[in-house]
């Protein structure tokens, strides 16, 4: 497989900025077969229709079948993570906000973390329309379209805005990840420990892990777009001055170093990876 999938270039409607990061794609044009393929930590849960076979999941070695063909995939955090695919693949993934899973379902990210959890349940609206909506002959964009509305329908209910916490993602994304958390937690106006609860439990993982999740993705965003192949040059647009130290955070997340991974047979998935924002 050459790509995992790939980000569409979509207008995302002023009304639903906040909540909608991007839309990504994968699809193939036959059946195959995929066993216990390796998937990693975004920074960003997923709004995911799967229109062809319903991906199966293990995480840290444990079944995980998602019961339904629309899914919220919650963000991944300190387990491993594979899927396995007998069939079409053919995903749409509408890329959330990291805060979305709180301000439209009413629920912390920490409660969705690496899990798929079905859409119809999460979500107090009715899905099985929307299901067969989708599984008409329609084209992506229309199928897009729909998935958008649903989710301004969810926005209608959506919660309380948490300011200092909305403006702490945002500056983690300026800087690249590339900030400490004392440095957020002062910015914010918050005391250090009462940051961290709420940041680890909102979003699901501490403040310094989100921050290196959104680094490391930055490195994949440059790699994915980047004319040069010369990884310590993008290690250091991403704020990495040391390369031993570049190379210990992939190994951490990614579970092999650069060279190997990227020379290896899942390269495939870096396309996946990158900063949505």
């Amino acid at each position: 497989m050459k790509d995992f999938s790939q980000r569409l270039d979509y207008d995302i409607p002023i009304d639903l900025q906040e909540s909608v990061m991007g839309i990504i794609w994968g699809k193939t044009n036959a059946a195959i077969t995929i066993s216990d393929q390796p998937m990693y930590a975004t920074g960003f849960p997923l709004l995911v229709f799967s229109q062809g076979v319903v991906p199966h999941f293990k995480v840290n070695g444990q079944d995980l079948i998602p019961k339904s063909n629309i899914n919220v995939a919650g963000q991944i955090f300190e387990v491993s993570v594979s899927f396995s695919l007998n069939g079409m693949l053919d995903n749409i993934g509408i890329i959330l906000n990291p805060m979305a899973t709180y301000y439209l379902f009413h629920k912390p990210g920490s409660y969705f973390l690496n899990s798929w959890k079905s859409l119809d349940s999460e979500s107090g609206i009715e899905s099985k329309p929307l299901y067969s909506e989708l599984s008409k002959d329609l084209d992506l964009e229309q199928k897009i379209g729909l998935m958008l509305e649903f989710i301004r329908t969810l926005s209608v209910n959506r919660l309380p805005p948490i300011d200092w916490l909305d403006q702490t993602i945002s500056k983690i994304f300026e800087t690249n990840g590339n900030i400490d958390q004392v440095t957020l937690a002062e910015q914010s106006g918050i005391g250090l420990r009462h940051f961290r609860r709420v940041f680890k439990n909102i979003i699901g993982m501490p403040p310094k892990y989100y921050c290196k999740v959104i680094q490391i993705n930055t490195f994949f965003e440059l790699l994915n777009r980047s004319a040069t192949e010369k990884l310590h040059h993008l290690a250091l647009d991403c704020g990495y001055y040391d390369q031993s130290h570049f190379i210990r955070d992939f190994i951490k997340f990614i579970g092999e170093s650069p060279e190997k991974f990227l020379n290896g047979k899942h390269a495939y998935i870096k396309t996946y990876l990158g900063r949505h924002k």
